[in-house]
């Protein structure tokens, strides 16, 4: 179960900044941020080798981004339950591959298991949430907002925590500041150290017959048995201006030194 926390202002300096936590199984190969679809030439992302999709890219030529998060049935079942035909992961390339602000122009979202794909930019930022039965289509509203795995989802221990936190330290840096490379800490500020202080303290533990840990906690991590271990494992920073992205990665976000820059 993944966090995407977003801060859009489209009369900000820098009108989008993400902050995105991806939870997965530790034993599943990936890639990590490049240009892994020679179909898609301008994609960014990280590659999931199963599937050969993403949860996030962005396109560095129109800046913008689409981030995929797993959603809950609307029957009540496991997420991870039922087989369905097309891999969730293929979503956020098919949106950036239209020019339409219409992300799910010609899917079918019934070959989907339920999910929720942030479709933004400078400009707006739209929710668009299919739980096996209706799609749901929503903006974010101005502010910073926290994405998880029941939507918008304002009640969520994680959005009641982290939510005011990361709106009173929301960064919008100057976009035109200088020529040369700048530090993960002077774009984002204290988003970067957020993140580190949450990876040291205890973890999110959600799961069938195991202890939740701190129902609040960003960072996720739950032994399964049979060495399966269920984690946070890469965390992507975004800031989006009108003409401009800046996209830092780390797949330790225990480690404040981990974080690389991706070349876009």
């Amino acid at each position: 179960m993944c966090t995407v926390i977003v801060g859009f202002d489209p009369e900000a300096a820098t009108p989008l900044v993400v902050a995105a936590l991806r939870d997965e199984m530790r034993s599943r190969p990936w890639d990590g941020p490049a240009r892994h679809w020679p179909e898609r030439p301008t994609l960014v992302g990280g590659r999931d080798r199963l599937a050969g999709g993403t949860w996030l890219a962005v396109d560095p030529e129109r800046p913008r981004v689409a981030a995929l998060l797993n959603g809950w049935p609307w029957d009540g079942r496991m997420p991870w339950e039922g087989t369905y035909p097309a891999s969730r992961g293929d979503l956020p390339l098919h949106a950036l591959g239209r020019g339409n602000r219409d992300p799910l122009a010609g899917e079918d979202p019934t070959r989907y298991a339920p999910f929720h794909l942030l479709d933004a930019d400078a400009h707006r930022a739209t929710l668009y949430s299919w739980d096996g039965r209706c799609l749901d289509v929503r903006s974010l509203p101005r502010g910073v907002t926290t994405i998880v795995n029941t939507g918008l989802d304002p009640a969520d221990p994680r959005a009641v925590r982290h939510t005011p936190e990361f709106a009173r330290t929301r960064p919008d840096p100057d976009p035109d500041a200088g020529d040369g490379p700048r530090t993960v800490e002077e774009i984002w500020g204290e988003w970067p150290g957020l993140i580190t202080r949450a990876a040291h303290e205890t973890p999110r533990s959600p799961g069938v017959g195991l202890t939740e840990g701190d129902p609040s906690a960003l960072i996720a991590h739950a032994d399964l048995g049979d060495g399966q271990v269920w984690s946070t494992g890469s965390v992507t920073l975004l800031a989006l201006g009108r003409d401009s992205l800046s996209y830092a990665f780390t797949a330790d976000p225990a480690d404040p030194k981990a974080w690389r820059t991706i070349e876009v």
